[in-house]
């Protein structure tokens, strides 16, 4: 609930130090809670995090969801990638599960090493 406070009110560093502990703890369960880390993750630019912690919802079978792809779309764009090209990848996440899926990956993959390039 702190957590949750914190990121609402913008105390970053706060909220930072709380999705820590919850991760060393193993208090991700739930796609809920991992949207919040990856929401604060990726509010902060901590684009590392966010892929890592993407990596392990797909590992562990979280159940993805909208949220989910709206913070990794907001860390997509923040490293400018355009409006259209996330868009193409929510089609492709909907048309096509696990290729979308993998597109998301690549394309999220692409921008932490600082490969991405806007075709």
């Amino acid at each position: 609930m702190r957590f949750c406070m914190y990121r609402k009110i913008g105390k970053m560093e706060e909220a930072l130090k709380i999705a820590g502990k919850m991760q060393e703890l193993g208090l991700l369960t739930e796609v809920l809670s991992y949207n919040n880390v990856l929401a604060v993750f990726a509010a902060d630019g901590k684009f590392k995090a966010v892929v890592d912690l993407f990596n392990e919802m797909i590992e562990l079978d979280v159940k993805l969801d909208d949220y989910t792809f709206k913070s990794l779309g907001l860390v997509l764009m923040k490293s400018g990638v355009s409006k259209q090209v996330v868009a193409r990848l929510e089609v492709a996440r909907k048309k096509d599960g696990l290729n979308g899926l993998q597109a998301w990956l690549s394309a999220l993959t692409s921008v932490v090493n600082g490969e991405y390039y806007d075709d």
